[in-house]
């Protein structure tokens, strides 16, 4: 079945190249680093040991930076190379990539044969990380034919995912035995890698528990403080489509309760328009945050922001009475719904959680996230918790006391970089 999917691959080559180059039209991809996904890099390789680390998502690359950091400090002068799939992600950490010595980014390969060769002819990894459950097969058996250490950091794997793969069970564990290790983020997790490869498989914290608190703009915070002063504020993070129409109509019934300012995060800047349309259907009052500025916030004033920009939303948390994040309403699998409580917020969810089960739950036993399925639940839940300043403090102390960070010693204690970086490097 490997050499099926090899040559599956290759056949689908050109259809491929043009698949990505359409991305480009839809925002999804740009033509001056297409070519990476081909893999043609677009910066040279430097000197000296390379580390390589893929995240697929905003997520994931949250998560990944978390883990360079760590391994930064052990080894000041390694070469590190982070990939990333989405625009999104590739904007969200390209600046911060910019403070961390020997460190580059560039879009992911496809799952080509001949495109991986090319990638890893250039760039001659030394060892490879991937985050979560990126697992392509031709790009991790090329790895494991160089003897590059290959590692699985967080990794999930989904009901859905776990269905599938267990119609081929044969192929994948053929996939995943070639892993060096793979950390598993969840019981749940853990025993499902373990069908297909119990001897490498064991099972860490979330990758996400040890993450820093999101960034916050200072001076930005001080404008939306001023915008929102003496209001309720429901901050609503990572949405997707048909989740702003269950939020809006959660505002609108929150209006006759409350002087109330909403902020809407779309996860996908290229749906802006669609989402500016649903709230002009609604006849609402909206700016979006790129029209606010330190001269003419005091103009500004709305019942609704859509905030159009990248790295701020840590900031909007800070600032909310109640955060919601998105991909939960509708079937995606949820975004991460630990970065408000570590703020000190509370959290509503959809019950699409399946990329997150475990974070759920965890935060579920602190009573510091709730589950909604609609913009009715949204409201109620809302309401009550508005209208309890007394419950929403008790939610900040427990929320910024709990945490679960054995995650980095975990990694320390099965990776043992340290021996491989003497080695293999």
């Amino acid at each position: 079945m490997g050499k099926l999917y090899k040559i599956l691959f290759l056949f689908l080559s050109p259809f491929l190249k043009i698949y990505f180059y359409l991305r480009c039209f839809y925002g999804k991809d740009r033509l001056g680093s297409v070519g990476c996904h081909f893999g043609r890099a677009t910066v040279f390789r430097p000197d000296g040991p390379l580390i390589w680390v893929h995240a697929a998502s905003v997520g994931e690359s949250a998560a990944a930076l978390t883990f360079i950091h760590h391994i930064k400090k052990k080894f000041p002068d390694l070469n590190v190379l982070i990939t990333t799939i989405t625009v999104t992600a590739a904007d969200t950490i390209k600046s911060k990539i910019e403070k961390i010595n020997n460190c580059c980014h560039q879009y992911v390969v496809a799952d080509n044969p001949l495109w991986v060769k090319r990638f890893l002819d250039h760039w001659k990894v030394d060892v490879a990380v991937f985050l979560e459950s990126e697992i392509w097969p031709n790009i991790i058996d090329a790895l494991h034919s160089r003897n590059i250490p290959i590692f699985l950091l967080s990794a999930r794997l989904s009901p859905k995912s776990f269905r599938r793969w267990s119609l081929a069970k044969g192929f994948f564990s053929q996939v995943l035995k070639k892993f060096k290790a793979i950390l598993a983020q969840s019981p749940l997790d853990e025993e499902r890698f373990r069908h297909f490869s119990p001897e490498n498989t064991t099972q860490m914290d979330n990758l996400k528990y040890a993450n820093p608190p999101l960034s916050c703009n200072e001076k930005l915070r001080e404008i939306f403080s001023d915008l929102c002063k003496n209001k309720k504020v429901l901050v609503a993070a990572s949405t997707h489509e048909r989740e702003e129409e269950a939020i809006i109509e959660a505002h609108l019934k929150l209006k006759k309760y409350f002087d109330i300012v909403t902020l809407i995060i779309p996860r996908h800047l290229t749906r802006l328009k669609k989402v500016c349309e649903v709230m002009r259907r609604y006849g609402l009052n909206f700016f979006l945050r790129s029209e606010i500025t330190e001269n003419n916030f005091s103009q500004r004033s709305a019942e609704i922001y859509c905030v159009d920009s990248f790295g701020e939303v840590g900031t909007f948390f800070r600032i909310a009475d109640v955060c919601f994040v998105g991909g939960s309403l509708v079937p995606i699998g949820g975004h991460n719904i630990y970065e408000p409580v570590a703020l000190g917020k509370p959290v509503l969810h959809g019950p699409f959680m399946d990329n997150a089960l475990e974070i759920r739950d965890f935060l579920h036993s602190h009573q510091v996230a709730f589950e909604v399925r609609s913009g009715d639940e949204i409201f109620e839940i809302c309401r009550k918790l508005m209208a309890d300043n007394d419950e929403l403090e008790r939610i900040s102390a427990i929320a910024q006391k709990i945490t679960k960070n054995e995650a980095l010693a975990k990694i320390d204690e099965v990776m043992q970089l340290d021996t491989i970086i003497k080695t293999d490097l």
